[in-house]
């Protein structure tokens, strides 16, 4: 069997990071087998198991797949800061098997330290990276001298794994609601007085 070029591996690597977050929102972490993923990409075991050494492994690769789809918090207003953590980290947690899929993720970190570790760091990220965009909005005079960037950033953090709680579990909220409360959240901790 002749081997698969970088290029031809990392499209084949890719497919079946693909077909895998599709047999996740669609049948959860816990239903999904690598048997799902393979019929899903329609590939054998043997080459499954050419690209991932474990199921493990390649829940792990589709977690951080989908972590870095997520885009970066942009800061040019109190306002670009609620519209970037709405569309970049809530919007695509409104389907209520995304939302799932995230609770799973971060049910399962509990017990599988490889997903403690990317849970608490794609959290981290956020955290710091509204954490700076307040800061910056601060020093330029855009934002009340006295907000605590800090606090910002945990509060926002709650306030992204709190709308992922609710969607898991109860009929998704509308998203325009979901934005006028994000702005609000953070207008009510930066806003001049």
């Amino acid at each position: 069997m002749p081997r698969l070029t970088e290029a031809t591996a990392a499209k084949r690597r890719m497919h079946i990071l693909d077909a895998t977050a599709h047999c996740l929102f669609e049948r959860g972490l816990l239903a999904t087998s690598v048997d799902n993923v393979c019929a899903q990409a329609g590939i054998s075991k043997g080459a499954f198991y050419s690209h991932f050494p474990s199921r493990d492994a390649l829940i792990h690769a589709v977690t951080d797949m989908l972590a870095a789809e997520l885009g970066p918090i942009e800061d040019g207003s109190i306002a670009t800061l609620a519209d970037s953590v709405f569309e970049r980290q809530i919007a695509p947690a409104l389907p209520p098997a995304h939302a799932r899929f995230g609770i799973e993720i971060t049910a399962a970190s509990a017990g599988d330290s490889g997903l403690r570790e990317r849970n608490t760091a794609n959290l981290e990220r956020l955290r710091h990276a509204v954490e700076a965009a307040a800061r910056s909005l601060i020093a330029a005079g855009k934002a009340r001298a006295d907000a605590d960037a800090a606090t910002v950033g945990w509060l926002v953090q709650a306030h992204v794994m709190g709308v992922l709680c609710r969607n898991a579990v109860w009929q998704a909220q509308d998203a325009a609601a979901l934005r006028r409360g994000t702005h609000l959240l953070l207008e009510s901790l930066l806003a001049p007085v």
